[in-house]
Protein backbone atom coordinates (compact mmCIF):
# COMPACT_ATOMS: atom_id res chain seq x y z
CA UNK A 1 0.00 0.00 0.00
CA UNK A 2 1.12 3.75 -1.08
CA UNK A 3 3.16 4.86 2.46
CA UNK A 4 1.08 8.23 1.91
CA UNK A 5 -2.15 6.53 2.65
CA UNK A 6 -0.71 4.94 5.38
CA UNK A 7 0.07 7.86 6.98
CA UNK A 8 -3.06 9.89 6.02
CA UNK A 9 -5.50 6.69 7.40
CA UNK A 10 -3.27 5.60 10.56
CA UNK A 11 -1.60 9.11 11.79
CA UNK A 12 -3.14 12.18 9.90
CA UNK A 13 -6.59 11.36 10.23
CA UNK A 14 -6.29 10.22 13.80
CA UNK A 15 -4.75 13.53 14.48
CA UNK A 16 -7.04 15.82 12.64
CA UNK A 17 -9.99 14.11 14.17
CA UNK A 18 -8.72 14.33 18.05
CA UNK A 19 -7.62 18.10 17.05
CA UNK A 20 -11.73 18.56 15.67
CA UNK A 21 -12.48 17.59 19.08
CA UNK A 22 -12.08 20.95 20.64
CA UNK A 23 -14.36 22.93 18.16
CA UNK A 24 -18.09 24.19 18.55
CA UNK A 25 -19.80 23.57 15.86
CA UNK A 26 -20.16 20.61 12.85
CA UNK A 27 -18.68 22.90 10.40
CA UNK A 28 -15.71 24.08 12.28
CA UNK A 29 -14.93 20.12 12.86
CA UNK A 30 -15.17 19.71 8.96
CA UNK A 31 -12.80 22.36 8.11
CA UNK A 32 -10.25 21.46 11.05
CA UNK A 33 -10.55 17.95 9.56
CA UNK A 34 -9.91 19.01 5.68
CA UNK A 35 -7.48 21.64 6.61
CA UNK A 36 -5.14 18.59 8.43
CA UNK A 37 -5.56 16.26 5.80
CA UNK A 38 -4.87 18.32 2.99
CA UNK A 39 -2.44 20.62 4.33
CA UNK A 40 -0.10 17.39 3.01
CA UNK A 41 0.79 15.54 0.23
CA UNK A 42 -2.74 13.99 -0.34
CA UNK A 43 -2.27 10.98 -2.59
CA UNK A 44 -4.53 10.51 -5.27
CA UNK A 45 -4.45 9.55 -8.86
CA UNK A 46 -3.71 11.87 -11.92
CA UNK A 47 -7.59 12.31 -12.87
CA UNK A 48 -8.12 14.42 -16.73
CA UNK A 49 -10.04 16.68 -17.45
CA UNK A 50 -13.53 16.76 -18.60
CA UNK A 51 -12.36 18.29 -22.44
CA UNK A 52 -10.05 15.19 -22.57
CA UNK A 53 -12.19 12.78 -21.40
CA UNK A 54 -14.94 13.39 -24.03
CA UNK A 55 -12.22 14.00 -26.46
CA UNK A 56 -11.41 9.81 -25.82
CA UNK A 57 -15.05 8.91 -26.09
CA UNK A 58 -15.53 10.55 -29.35
CA UNK A 59 -12.60 8.80 -30.42
CA UNK A 60 -14.50 5.37 -29.45
CA UNK A 61 -13.32 4.82 -26.01
CA UNK A 62 -16.07 3.20 -23.67
CA UNK A 63 -16.28 4.49 -19.59
CA UNK A 64 -17.42 3.32 -16.35
CA UNK A 65 -17.52 5.64 -13.57
CA UNK A 66 -17.77 5.73 -9.90
CA UNK A 67 -18.49 8.21 -7.56
CA UNK A 68 -19.35 8.41 -3.82
CA UNK A 69 -22.30 5.68 -4.18
CA UNK A 70 -19.92 3.51 -5.92
CA UNK A 71 -17.29 3.84 -3.35
CA UNK A 72 -19.66 3.01 -0.55
CA UNK A 73 -20.50 -0.28 -2.24
CA UNK A 74 -16.90 -0.95 -2.42
CA UNK A 75 -16.09 -0.28 0.50
CA UNK A 76 -18.93 -2.77 1.61
CA UNK A 77 -21.54 -1.01 2.97
CA UNK A 78 -25.23 -2.45 2.67
CA UNK A 79 -26.70 -0.66 -0.02
CA UNK A 80 -27.37 2.43 -1.06
CA UNK A 81 -30.39 4.37 -1.80
CA UNK A 82 -30.94 2.78 -5.21
CA UNK A 83 -28.79 -0.49 -5.04
CA UNK A 84 -28.56 -2.91 -2.52
CA UNK A 85 -24.67 -4.29 -2.49
CA UNK A 86 -24.22 -8.16 -3.13
CA UNK A 87 -20.14 -9.52 -2.64
CA UNK A 88 -20.28 -10.33 -6.23
CA UNK A 89 -20.83 -6.00 -6.70
CA UNK A 90 -18.58 -5.32 -3.75
CA UNK A 91 -15.92 -7.35 -6.02
CA UNK A 92 -16.78 -5.82 -9.11
CA UNK A 93 -16.16 -2.28 -7.78
CA UNK A 94 -13.30 -3.20 -6.43
CA UNK A 95 -12.29 -4.54 -9.66
CA UNK A 96 -12.63 -2.17 -11.74
CA UNK A 97 -11.51 1.31 -9.32
CA UNK A 98 -8.23 -0.80 -9.74
CA UNK A 99 -7.82 -1.29 -13.40
CA UNK A 100 -7.57 2.14 -15.22
CA UNK A 101 -5.26 0.94 -17.83
CA UNK A 102 -7.74 -1.40 -19.67
CA UNK A 103 -9.63 -1.46 -22.39
CA UNK A 104 -12.15 0.49 -20.49
CA UNK A 105 -11.26 3.98 -18.94
CA UNK A 106 -12.28 4.56 -15.42
CA UNK A 107 -13.66 7.65 -14.41
CA UNK A 108 -13.64 8.98 -10.56
CA UNK A 109 -13.96 12.24 -9.08
CA UNK A 110 -11.32 15.01 -9.68
CA UNK A 111 -8.75 15.52 -7.05
CA UNK A 112 -10.93 17.65 -4.33
CA UNK A 113 -8.56 21.00 -4.19
CA UNK A 114 -11.90 22.88 -2.61
CA UNK A 115 -13.41 22.32 0.81
CA UNK A 116 -16.61 20.37 0.29
CA UNK A 117 -18.24 17.28 -0.02
CA UNK A 118 -15.44 14.93 -1.72
CA UNK A 119 -12.51 16.33 0.88
CA UNK A 120 -15.35 15.49 3.55
CA UNK A 121 -15.29 12.16 1.92
CA UNK A 122 -12.06 11.04 1.75
CA UNK A 123 -11.27 12.83 5.06
CA UNK A 124 -13.98 9.82 6.59
CA UNK A 125 -12.88 7.27 4.16
CA UNK A 126 -9.48 7.05 3.25
CA UNK A 127 -9.32 3.60 2.94
CA UNK A 128 -11.16 3.99 -0.56
CA UNK A 129 -7.89 5.48 -1.38
CA UNK A 130 -5.87 1.97 -1.27
CA UNK A 131 -8.36 0.36 -3.79
CA UNK A 132 -6.65 3.20 -6.73
CA UNK A 133 -3.83 3.40 -8.43
CA UNK A 134 -2.46 6.33 -7.66
CA UNK A 135 0.39 6.28 -9.50
CA UNK A 136 -2.01 5.94 -12.60
CA UNK A 137 -4.25 8.44 -14.64
CA UNK A 138 -8.15 8.02 -14.09
CA UNK A 139 -11.07 9.55 -16.86
CA UNK A 140 -13.36 12.48 -15.14
CA UNK A 141 -16.28 11.16 -13.64
CA UNK A 142 -17.92 14.25 -13.98
CA UNK A 143 -18.13 14.63 -17.57
CA UNK A 144 -22.09 14.24 -16.45
CA UNK A 145 -22.30 17.09 -13.42
CA UNK A 146 -23.17 20.46 -13.89
CA UNK A 147 -21.34 23.63 -15.24
CA UNK A 148 -19.21 20.70 -17.72
CA UNK A 149 -21.99 21.88 -20.43
CA UNK A 150 -20.64 25.27 -19.78
CA UNK A 151 -16.61 24.42 -20.24
CA UNK A 152 -16.85 21.68 -22.89
CA UNK A 153 -20.22 22.90 -24.63
CA UNK A 154 -22.59 20.71 -25.36
CA UNK A 155 -22.01 19.91 -29.08
CA UNK A 156 -18.59 18.03 -28.11
CA UNK A 157 -20.85 15.55 -26.34
CA UNK A 158 -22.83 15.54 -29.14
CA UNK A 159 -20.07 14.66 -31.18
CA UNK A 160 -19.96 11.06 -29.38
CA UNK A 161 -23.29 9.67 -30.80
CA UNK A 162 -23.12 11.92 -33.57
CA UNK A 163 -25.15 9.54 -36.75
CA UNK A 164 -24.69 6.59 -34.78
CA UNK A 165 -27.43 4.09 -33.36
CA UNK A 166 -27.53 4.41 -29.82
CA UNK A 167 -28.71 1.45 -27.32
CA UNK A 168 -29.85 3.50 -24.04
CA UNK A 169 -30.15 1.10 -20.98
CA UNK A 170 -31.86 3.27 -18.87
CA UNK A 171 -35.60 2.92 -16.69
CA UNK A 172 -38.22 4.21 -18.55
CA UNK A 173 -39.89 4.85 -15.24
CA UNK A 174 -37.14 6.09 -13.52
CA UNK A 175 -34.62 10.01 -13.52
CA UNK A 176 -33.22 9.47 -16.96
CA UNK A 177 -34.67 11.53 -20.19
CA UNK A 178 -33.86 10.92 -24.02
CA UNK A 179 -33.73 15.09 -24.19
CA UNK A 180 -33.98 16.15 -27.68
CA UNK A 181 -31.26 19.00 -27.27
CA UNK A 182 -28.62 16.25 -26.16
CA UNK A 183 -29.63 12.98 -28.72
CA UNK A 184 -31.64 14.62 -31.78
CA UNK A 185 -28.17 14.08 -33.73
CA UNK A 186 -28.22 10.48 -33.28
CA UNK A 187 -29.39 7.66 -36.66
CA UNK A 188 -31.71 5.51 -34.51
CA UNK A 189 -31.56 4.25 -30.90
CA UNK A 190 -33.35 1.30 -29.06
CA UNK A 191 -33.45 0.75 -25.42
CA UNK A 192 -33.29 -1.96 -22.76
CA UNK A 193 -35.28 -1.17 -19.53
CA UNK A 194 -34.70 -2.02 -16.17
CA UNK A 195 -35.56 -1.62 -12.76
CA UNK A 196 -35.41 2.54 -11.64
CA UNK A 197 -33.33 0.70 -8.43
CA UNK A 198 -31.50 -2.46 -8.25
CA UNK A 199 -30.76 -2.97 -11.56
CA UNK A 200 -27.56 -5.17 -10.83
CA UNK A 201 -30.13 -7.61 -9.71
CA UNK A 202 -31.02 -8.08 -13.56
CA UNK A 203 -27.08 -7.99 -14.97
CA UNK A 204 -27.54 -11.22 -16.61
CA UNK A 205 -30.76 -10.61 -18.52
CA UNK A 206 -29.51 -7.26 -19.34
CA UNK A 207 -26.35 -8.61 -20.75
CA UNK A 208 -28.08 -11.08 -22.82
CA UNK A 209 -30.51 -8.29 -24.92
CA UNK A 210 -27.39 -5.95 -25.05
CA UNK A 211 -25.12 -9.43 -26.95
CA UNK A 212 -27.96 -9.48 -29.57
CA UNK A 213 -26.93 -6.02 -30.92
CA UNK A 214 -24.69 -5.45 -33.39
CA UNK A 215 -20.79 -4.23 -32.08
CA UNK A 216 -21.79 -0.98 -34.48
CA UNK A 217 -24.23 0.35 -31.74
CA UNK A 218 -23.42 2.71 -28.82
CA UNK A 219 -24.51 1.84 -25.34
CA UNK A 220 -25.20 5.15 -23.15
CA UNK A 221 -26.17 3.69 -19.99
CA UNK A 222 -27.95 5.09 -16.71
CA UNK A 223 -28.76 2.70 -14.20
CA UNK A 224 -27.38 3.34 -11.15
CA UNK A 225 -23.42 1.39 -9.80
CA UNK A 226 -24.91 -1.33 -12.72
CA UNK A 227 -23.95 0.81 -15.26
CA UNK A 228 -20.26 1.00 -14.07
CA UNK A 229 -20.17 -3.37 -14.72
CA UNK A 230 -22.27 -2.93 -17.55
CA UNK A 231 -20.40 -0.40 -19.50
CA UNK A 232 -16.92 -2.14 -18.09
CA UNK A 233 -17.66 -5.44 -19.72
CA UNK A 234 -19.73 -4.60 -23.13
CA UNK A 235 -16.13 -2.87 -23.40
CA UNK A 236 -14.44 -6.19 -22.77
CA UNK A 237 -16.43 -7.49 -25.48
CA UNK A 238 -15.94 -5.03 -28.10
CA UNK A 239 -18.62 -2.46 -27.74
CA UNK A 240 -18.33 1.36 -27.09
CA UNK A 241 -20.30 1.33 -24.23
CA UNK A 242 -20.29 4.66 -21.70
CA UNK A 243 -21.79 5.10 -18.24
CA UNK A 244 -23.44 8.56 -18.84
CA UNK A 245 -25.01 9.23 -15.67
CA UNK A 246 -27.78 11.61 -14.78
CA UNK A 247 -26.03 13.87 -17.93
CA UNK A 248 -29.74 14.86 -19.11
CA UNK A 249 -30.69 15.79 -16.13
CA UNK A 250 -27.80 18.13 -14.81
CA UNK A 251 -28.03 19.68 -18.52
CA UNK A 252 -31.96 20.39 -17.77
CA UNK A 253 -30.61 21.72 -13.96
CA UNK A 254 -27.79 24.10 -15.92
CA UNK A 255 -29.73 25.32 -18.69
CA UNK A 256 -33.31 25.38 -17.11
CA UNK A 257 -33.09 25.27 -13.56
CA UNK A 258 -34.51 22.01 -13.58
CA UNK A 259 -34.20 20.17 -10.41
CA UNK A 260 -30.56 18.81 -9.45
CA UNK A 261 -30.58 14.65 -9.90
CA UNK A 262 -30.89 13.83 -6.74
CA UNK A 263 -33.81 16.33 -5.75
CA UNK A 264 -36.23 13.68 -8.31
CA UNK A 265 -37.79 10.65 -6.87
CA UNK A 266 -35.56 7.67 -8.16
CA UNK A 267 -39.15 6.25 -10.00
CA UNK A 268 -42.12 8.46 -10.93
CA UNK A 269 -44.21 5.70 -10.00
CA UNK A 270 -43.57 6.71 -6.75
CA UNK A 271 -45.03 10.30 -7.31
Amino acid sequence: MHIQILLLKYFWKPISLFCSLFCVTSAQRRAVRQKLLYSKSFPYPNVLSVADTIKLLQKGASLARLGDGEFNLALGKKSICYQKNSPMLKHRMREILNNPNGKCLVGIPPRPTKPGFFREYFTRYPRILSMMKITSTYANANISRNNDFLVSGIDEYRKIWNNKSVVFIYSSAGRFEITPELFSNIKEHYYIDVNASDAFEQYDEIMDQAKKYSKDCLFLIACGPAATVIAYDLCTMGYQAIDIGHLPNCYANEVSGAPMPEKLPISKKTV
